[in-house]
């Protein structure tokens, strides 16, 4: 018999599991309630279980178990949050409801389904007779929807963060099997810029008499934007990374003028601005590559750049790297075929735990649809191929 053959998922526990865990509210900020339900549920595993709070009434969890003194530490990670309520849902968000092989409730598929796989494949683990070497950990982060301070909480823990673990695989419902739901290699990082504009107040009516904030921001939005049209301004700088391509940027917010009306030109405007990074880019070079930007227009306004909350650093992971290749071969193991992989545009708690913190990290986890928005879904058999992958994994990871 091998080892793939000796792991077996109970299937009624990870679909009992994910089915009491849908049920309980834990959108962004109300983590607490499926923490403290997810620590009885583990205890019962035999692990090692505790909760860390990270803030008033939202803790981590983290949870372990060794098999061997001998062998690796691999981390099971996923976050506890979910994003809120959107309008249109046709059944109850917190009702689990099983319709044409899929599993309808908030968080479902981002990401309840993973983290129930998860723990279904510890299960398999420690249950099966395998002579097993190294230590598995289980943890799972609040507000990944938010600042991500769950996991920077976690990195910081001497037993569950950095120094703790040799890798980390979070069950973001990335499944592979197509070109647009590849493994991902890398994920790009994210500034969040806040721009200030500072100009001269005057009356409306004499407006050359001041320096109008609100026009100034406006030019420098525009600019941004500029191909060619105007030969002295150059255009946005957008770093091109050879497996990424080409960062964005959007605009998420800008406020300036009056608040109670007055013909007055206005002396201040701000805007926020949203951007994805690429390997190579560091929280100071985008802030200069800002401030170079702004320098060459001459605008008469004062312009302040500040860099806040949350920032991610971008990351890359070799495909021959031992976690990612002992990710390939359990997947191949279990679905005949090689995984689609990919760069991917978008920020998850991987770029705190390997861009911030460096400790390698692979994502993985059940398919399914609609993400942040109604009718949210997982697909109910990718659940038990998923969780044997993580088990899978987690004996592939001692051999490479």
């Amino acid at each position: 018999m091998t080892e793939f053959e000796s792991i077996v998922i109970d299937k009624q526990y990870l679909f009992s599991l994910l089915k009491e865990m849908i049920k309980i509210n834990s959108i962004l900020g109300q983590e607490s309630n499926l923490a403290h339900f997810l620590f009885d549920e583990i205890k019962k595993l035999g692990m090692h279980v505790e909760l860390e709070e990270v803030s008033q009434n939202r803790e981590n969890i983290y949870a372990e178990y060794n098999f061997h003194s001998k062998g690796k530490t691999l981390t099971l990670n996923g976050h506890l949050d979910t994003v809120d309520i959107c309008t249109g849902w046709s059944t109850d968000p917190f009702q689990p409801t099983e319709k044409s092989g899929k599993l309808y409730g908030l968080g479902s598929v981002d990401m309840k389904g993973g983290l129930a796989c998860q723990l279904a494949a510890v299960k398999a683990l420690i249950e099966s007779d395998l002579n097993l070497q190294g230590t598995i950990h289980f943890t799972a982060v609040v507000d990944e929807e938010g600042y991500g301070t769950g996991a920077k909480k976690m990195l910081g823990n001497s037993n569950f963060g950095k120094g703790a673990t040799e890798g980390i695989v979070i069950s973001e419902p990335c499944f592979g099997h197509s070109p647009d739901n590849g493994l991902p290699l890398g994920m790009t990082g994210k500034v969040l810029y806040k721009i200030t504009v500072i100009g001269k107040s005057a009356h409306a009516f004499t407006p050359e008499k001041g320096v109008n904030a609100v026009t100034d921001a406006s030019r420098i939005l525009a600019a941004m934007d500029i191909i060619g049209e105007n030969p002295s301004i150059k255009k946005f700088p957008l770093p091109i990374e050879e497996d990424f391509g080409q960062g964005s940027f959007c605009v998420l917010k800008i406020e300036g003028g009056y608040k109670t009306y007055s013909v007055v030109v206005p002396e201040h405007c701000n805007f926020e601005l949203n951007r994805l990074t690429v390997p190579g880019e560091t929280k100071e070079s985008v802030k200069e590559d800002f401030n170079q930007f702004i320098k060459q227009m001459q605008l008469k306004s004062n312009v302040s750049i500040e860099v806040i909350p949350p920032f991610y650093l971008p990351y890359k992971i070799a495909k021959d790297h031992p976690l990612f290749k002992s990710l390939e071969e359990s997947f191949i193991s279990i679905f005949k075929k090689e995984p689609y992989t990919t760069y991917s545009k978008m920020i998850t708690d991987a770029n705190t735990f390997m861009g911030e913190g460096n400790i390698p990290t692979v994502i993985f986890g059940p398919r399914g649809g609609n993400l942040h928005a109604a009718g949210e879904f997982v697909e109910i058999d990718s659940l038990v191929p998923a969780a044997t992958v993580f088990a899978q994994l987690f004996i592939n990871f001692q051999k490479n």
